[in-house]
């Protein structure tokens, strides 16, 4: 059994505090005494700021770097995927683990201990499930990667029948969840409804892409929340995007979030890609294209944020730091810093996983050091030393490089 003591960690309210750790977990805080005596094995944080790990939670490895190969001719989310779905044939196992593991190595780099990644399926393919599978077995000792089957439309009826049996193939293939887009499907309630049935009897968790337009005419949010309301499904429900929420009027965005926390539906807000690929044929007055944050988080609702894309043709820039969607939601969604920070760290780990909140007994030795005065610093300065530990083990250090 392994134990050791991280000392003199600075928290954001100023105090120094000693985290003590046990088999990479955390076994309690004390405040700093700077008259105790290091062990062999202890670490001297020297003051800096001790943060949650990064997260994210809404990434696509298997498009990531893609810009250059595959032009999106008309900058909007149709096009996006139409350039993507013409050239799926060029990509190859071998590719796909490439292009995802470097993708990986710069989330890690940048302090994220923890992706949820969807896969496309094409064709009746899983060759990107599979190939994401292979990418979260080599890095499981220094990242936990969900993959999620991005399950195509159509869904239900005879039509979607290809669609139904290709997320069985995913799952079996190495999905942990499902996914999918019913704002894009021929029937957004059958899709709802038949993912619902999905996650039942595959006996995994449903993260779907929702709503990810500005019609304020669809809302196939509120159908959602209405049937896991009335389910209680014993597998948790995600809802990404929920663009077009943000462009209803207060009382209906009231009403749709009350219904989201009810049911208990994590909401990941998606700034970066959503800015780049809404809104270009609305030049006067353009929406932002982000949910309604205040409101869900006025109901109660989580709401976490994700950088979705990396370099490709659904987003043409990114770093694969989640500071990214930090700054965005500061500038563009009237976060604080710290509420900002949360929303890609500790409310992440704790919705996703589960986890204990961050520090508690019992929760993992996953943080950053950092010599950022606080928190609003190091999301302004985004190449602010960073040293990363994972289960108590540092796996990265800025300086070392």
């Amino acid at each position: 059994m392994t134990s050791n003591i991280i000392r003199n960690a600075r928290l954001i309210d100023g105090s120094h505090i000693d985290v003590h750790l046990h088999e990479g977990l955390i076994e309690k805080t004390v405040l700093h005494q700077p008259t105790d005596s290091p062990g062999a094995g202890d670490i001297d944080a020297d003051g800096q700021l001790l943060l949650p790990t990064l997260a994210e939670p809404h990434a696509h490895l298997d498009k990531a770097f893609l810009a250059e190969r595959i032009h999106n001719p008309t900058g909007d989310l149709l096009g996006a995927i139409h350039a993507v779905h013409a050239n799926a044939h060029t990509l190859t196992f071998e590719d796909i683990v490439e292009r995802a593991s470097r993708a990986v190595m710069l989330y890690v780099k940048n302090g994220v201990s923890r992706i949820r990644s969807h896969a496309d399926t094409f064709d009746g393919s899983t060759l990107q499930v599979r190939a994401l599978r292979q990418v979260a077995n080599n890095f499981k000792d220094i990242c936990d990667i969900e993959i999620c089957a991005l399950v195509q439309w159509p869904l239900s009826g005879k039509e979607g029948e290809p669609s139904r049996i290709l997320a069985e193939r995913a799952r079996n293939d190495g999905a942990d969840l499902l996914g999918g887009c019913p704002h894009l499907d021929s029937d957004p309630k059958g899709a709802n409804k038949v993912f619902l049935s999905l996650a039942k009897d595959l006996n995994c968790n449903l993260d779907l892409h929702v709503d990810e337009t500005l019609n304020a005419d669809m809302l196939s949010l509120r159908d959602l929340a209405q049937r896991v309301m009335k389910q209680a499904p014993s597998f948790s429900v995600t809802a990404s995007h929920c663009v077009s929420l943000g462009m209803q009027n207060e009382k209906v965005q009231k009403q749709v979030a009350q219904m989201v926390a009810d049911a208990n539906i994590a909401v990941v807000t998606l700034p970066q890609t959503n800015l780049y690929l809404q809104g270009r044929d609305r030049q006067s007055a353009m929406p932002r294209a982000l949910t309604a944050l205040s409101a869900l988080r006025i109901a109660g609702a989580t709401v976490v944020a994700g950088g979705d894309n990396l370099q490709d043709p659904f987003n043409p820039l990114g770093r694969a730091d989640p500071l990214e969607a930090a700054g965005l939601l500061v500038a563009a969604g009237h976060y604080f810093p710290e509420d900002a920070y949360s929303a890609v760290s500790s409310s992440v780990h704790e919705c996703i996983a589960g986890d204990a909140p961050f520090l508690t007994t019992g929760s993992p030795g996953n943080f950053i050091l950092t010599p950022s005065a606080s928190i609003r610093e190091f999301i302004a300065f985004a190449n602010q030393p960073r040293h990363v530990y994972r289960h108590g083990v540092l796996i990265y250090d800025t300086h070392e490089t």
